[in-house]
């Protein structure tokens, strides 16, 4: 998602929730920690946060980073117990929660999704390569994102549940050979990158001479084939045509099947 822009929306609307939260000095803190423009804005706040924002688009490489890490502050914090004697606790809870719904309702409109630790991704996940980018760049907690986008969209988008699904399968595999200085090439197949791996375990079910084992190995490697089937034929990975759609429909029960497979 390098170079792809904040939403004028998104921008408007911080500008009006964020002037509530913070002081100037707040403002300024968080928007520098996340990597913002170092020339900070003058006037007033809502002025400030339009100005700078805008400011992360036209000169920040990755715009949508930056804004993850702006709202992961105000996004992940913790309630709090009460604001003076003049509010409850129900109310103070309540400051939070509905300018919270009001920013993931406004990324949805503009198919984003925010995810907990600062992450802004698209609501039709991301490739298996950008995964991988993400891991190398910020760990595991790429993976655990494309997982909870899976377990999100298993009911109400099952194509794109499967989508992740592939994509955290893919990225592991090849996140494990670059770990182990395994030879691999981006143009790798899933079946292939999952023979490098199973090779290098040691889970060749052809080099078992136990028929149980040969059973269990051999389930497992029909279990990433018929992933990678399922992802490549029927999910939103690809178009579909009207005969298509018809013929591979997926449904719920379909991308909970997938889905599950990777808590194995």
């Amino acid at each position: 998602m390098k170079n792809k822009r904040i939403p004028s929306p998104i921008i408007g609307l911080l500008a009006t929730i964020y002037p509530e939260q913070y002081t100037h000095d707040g403002i300024d803190s968080l928007f520098l920690s996340a990597g913002a423009p170092e020339n900070i804005p003058p006037g007033s706040k809502p002025k400030k946060v339009t100005s700078w924002l805008r400011c992360v688009n036209q000169e920040c490489e990755n715009p949508l980073r930056v804004l993850g890490l702006i709202l992961g502050d105000f996004m992940d914090a913790e309630p709090p117990d009460g604001l003076g004697f003049y509010i409850s606790i129900e109310e103070a809870q309540e400051v939070y929660s509905k300018p919270r719904e009001r920013i993931k309702n406004a990324l949805s409109k503009d198919g984003l999704q925010y995810s907990r630790g600062g992450h802004i991704t698209t609501g039709q996940g991301i490739s298996a390569k950008t995964l991988m980018e993400q891991v190398q760049q910020g760990g595991l907690a790429a993976i655990d994102i494309e997982i909870k986008r899976a377990l999100d969209n298993m009911e109400k988008d099952p194509p794109t549940a499967i989508l992740a699904a592939g994509a955290v399968l893919e990225a592991a595999f090849k996140a494990y050979l670059e770990q182990k200085n395994v030879n691999f090439y981006e143009k790798d197949t899933f079946s292939s990158l999952w023979e490098k791996c199973s090779n290098h375990i040691g889970m060749n079910s052809r080099e078992i001479e136990d028929e149980d084992l040969k059973k269990i190995l051999s389930g497992l490697h029909d279990i990433a084939d018929g992933l990678m089937h399922l992802r490549n034929r029927k999910s939103a990975s690809h178009g579909k045509s009207d005969k298509q759609m018809k013929t591979y429909r997926i449904e719920p029960r379909h991308a909970r099947l997938a889905v599950h497979v990777l808590m194995l």
